[in-house]
């Protein structure tokens, strides 16, 4: 009987210990923004490899760039205007075009979005209109209780035209998106 006592006691002492074991830790959103780009490498006037168009995963927005947790609405071919006079962008040294973004409901943890061109060194900024600072990423945070794709609008801030990316990042993986951006060149 003590043998079956003593058994007992160390299943009980072995499951009351895994259950109090400290579990993984979630990134948040510091660490993602601290994880580097990986995103390919193009020569100048090297082929863009732009991302795919996938179907419309909700009725919110027409076809969405990119298969992962967060996709612009855009084409794989972004035009975007310069900064001269009369323009939403006028004198601020940027070019740039509206982006709607959208996020997967079943993302539980916080998104970070970053952007690098690819043949050249034109740099990528996010928002500075509507009163929002001009960005080097998005932070977009989670919504447990979405039910459906959440959108989030913005801007997207370029200098010239060539082939860029965006990367997503999430706790589970990195997502690439290319895309050719056509437009004039800003200094």
């Amino acid at each position: 009987m003590k043998r079956l006592m003593n058994a007992v006691t160390a299943i009980v002492l072995i499951a009351v210990t895994a259950a109090c074991a400290p579990s993984e830790v979630e990134p948040t959103a510091a660490d993602l923004l601290a994880r580097p780009l990986e995103v390919p490498q193009v020569p100048p006037g090297g082929e863009c490899p732009v991302t795919k168009i996938m179907t419309r995963p909700t009725s919110l927005a027409g076809d969405l760039l990119g298969d992962g947790p967060a996709r612009p609405a855009i084409e794989s071919t972004l035009p975007y205007i310069g900064d001269d006079p009369g323009t939403l962008f006028a004198g601020s040294g940027w070019g740039g075009e509206k982006v709607l973004w959208l996020t997967d409901p079943g993302l539980m943890g916080p998104l970070v979005i970053k952007g690098k061109q690819l043949d050249g060194d034109g740099p990528v900024k996010f928002d500075g209109t509507d009163g929002r600072p001009l960005l080097d990423e998005i932070v977009i945070a989670p919504d447990p209780s979405a039910k459906d794709w959440r959108d989030r609008p913005g801007y997207v801030r370029l200098k010239q035209p060539g082939c860029y990316a965006f990367q997503a990042d999430t706790a589970d993986a990195t997502h690439v998106i290319v895309f050719r951006a056509t437009g004039p060149v800003v200094s």
